[in-house]
């Protein structure tokens, strides 16, 4: 197991074992080792081996297949802003495009210079940042992310309706009269008769492709030498015919008939 679906393993185990009420050192009786070296495979500083893992799972009556279903269900979760992240973007827009600059690996001095920032400034959004367990702030204002840069909003936040309209209206711009040979943009638009269950997985599968190839994308390692550059999707759908407002039929005036057909065409 990698090391990320280890530690997973390891949180739902730890959960299971006090929602059941079994100690460590219960635990530790029943696969006869000593409790530091339960503690040790729980923490994820020594493996589990297969084995234990069983025993363990028959102990909480969780089975092996479950716990590594769940564990890769919830490394592979899209990460969500908490309401507290999403309003404090919300009242300071800047706040974010800090956090944003900060995903994109750009040091505190580099966001400094890049926005002429005094050192106030720089103090109070790395502080506020820091209050919203955002970031961990070290010396020499180094900062680890606490989430990961594809943490998304959840759906009725406050931020992406200021943040959304933003990137739509130049995405709009963008594709909108595309010419032929323009092979970095597209824009695609249908009508189709689905039910609403139709309808709900269509969505789920954007939302799953859409959340894969942003994890894939941060992969630097598997994708170190790649030719990439930034592309934005905006994939939008709601139930209605909107195609069905037509443009509307005029009568014909003499000069609309001159201007709109051709002589071949009367």
């Amino acid at each position: 197991m990698d090391d990320r679906l280890s530690q997973e393993v390891c949180s739902i185990l730890k959960k299971e074992l006090k929602r059941c009420n079994i100690s460590y050192r219960t635990l530790a009786h029943e696969l006869e080792i000593s409790e530091v070296s339960v503690k040790r495979l729980l923490n994820n500083v020594q493996p589990l081996s297969m084995q234990r893992l069983i025993s363990i799972g028959r102990l909480i009556h969780f089975p092996l297949s479950k716990l590594l279903e769940e564990a890769e269900k919830n490394i592979n979760a899209v990460p969500i802003f908490t309401r507290e992240q999403d309003l404090a973007f919300f009242e300071c827009p800047a706040l974010f495009t800090f956090w944003s600059e900060l995903t994109e690996h750009r040091t505190v001095n580099e966001i400094a210079e890049r926005y002429a920032l005094n050192d106030a400034s720089i103090h109070l959004y790395l502080r506020k940042l820091e209050i919203l367990r955002l970031i961990e702030l070290r010396p020499g204002h180094v900062c680890k992310l606490l989430v990961p840069s594809h943490t998304s909003f959840e759906k009725g936040s406050r931020f992406p309706i200021f943040f959304t309209q933003t990137v739509l209206n130049r995405l709009q711009a963008r594709v909108i009269d595309l010419p032929a040979e323009d092979n970095q943009a597209f824009l695609i638009t249908l009508k189709a008769e689905l039910t609403h269950e139709e309808f709900l997985e269509i969505t789920h599968k954007l939302d799953d492709w859409m959340f894969n190839k942003l994890r894939e994308s941060q992969e630097t390692r598997a994708r170190e030498g790649l030719n990439v550059a930034p592309y934005t999707f905006g994939f939008m759908a709601a139930k209605g015919a909107f195609h069905d407002k037509l443009p509307v039929i005029p009568n014909l005036t003499e000069d609309l008939r001159n201007s709109v057909f051709s002589p071949t065409q009367k």
